[in-house]
């Protein structure tokens, strides 16, 4: 999904961006919860400046591409994942020992071991895969008004 921004303050490292949500926003399964979300009028998300080419002016527009990702199975990764690495955990344990308080934090363990995984693929892989990309940047003389709410 492209989307359309303005660059609203840039620092060290990062070009900040703002945009009103969009009309496919309303239409999101997490519309209510998205990361890039900074109220229900507007969003705002920060690029890294390694992602230009040149880097954009305050009040330049940027043409963002939003990957698109399917919402159960990032539910199920943070979710049933744990879920079922615990009651694995636990079930393997019983089995062995034969003892509650043990088997539990064995499942315990095993719940701690896949938010481990989780993390460290979300640091490598999925931080890679859903990370937002700049298509084009449009310098403020060949800009429409889009009415983003920006004073220039």
């Amino acid at each position: 999904m492209r989307e359309v921004f303005v660059v609203n303050t840039i620092d060290e490292k990062r070009v900040n961006l703002i945009s009103t949500r969009s009309s496919s926003c309303e239409s999101c399964a997490l519309s209510g919860a998205c990361n890039l979300t900074g109220s229900n009028s507007e969003r705002i998300m920060g690029i890294e400046k390694e992602q230009f080419k040149k880097i954009p002016e305050i009040g330049d527009y940027v043409i963002v591409e939003i990957p698109d990702f399917s919402v159960s199975k990032i539910s199920f990764i943070i979710y049933g994942f744990p879920l079922l690495s615990f009651l694995i955990t636990l079930l393997i344990a019983y089995s062995i020992t034969g003892k509650d308080m043990i088997s539990f934090l064995y499942g315990l363990l095993g719940l701690g071991i896949s938010y481990g995984v989780i993390a460290y693929l979300d640091r490598t892989v999925f931080k890679k895969k859903y990370k937002p990309s700049v298509v084009e940047v449009l310098p403020k003389q060949n800009n429409l008004n889009l009415k983003l709410g920006i004073q220039n």
